[in-house]
């Protein structure tokens, strides 16, 4: 499994509302045609910013959708990238059977 969080701000003049809309069209004409996107979540933190959480089958997926997404500017034209967001993993636990 592979997963992406995507931090954001919404761009001046968008409301949530707006957000919501455009995601779940996102949803139906982009995500749900993805082969490999196990499950997305839209989050919003207490400070006002959000975050797109995505689980992947594996990163190949990952890779293939962020370049597929190139083609669908709508949704992302909403955002503005949080400065300094950003996040790599340094080490994974699992549950040992």
């Amino acid at each position: 499994m592979y997963i992406a969080l995507a931090p954001f701000k919404l761009k001046e003049g968008t409301d949530e509302r707006t957000l919501i809309e455009q995601s779940d069209k996102f949803e139906k004409e982009f995500v749900q045609k993805q082969k490999g996107i196990i499950r997305r979540i839209l989050m919003k933190n207490v400070d006002g910013s959000y975050a797109d959480l995505v689980f992947f089958e594996n990163k190949e997926d990952f890779e293939r959708v962020l370049k597929a997404e190139q083609t669908t500017p709508q949704f992302f034209a909403l955002m503005d990238d949080l400065p300094g967001a950003g996040f790599q993993v340094i080490k994974t636990y699992e549950k040992k059977s």
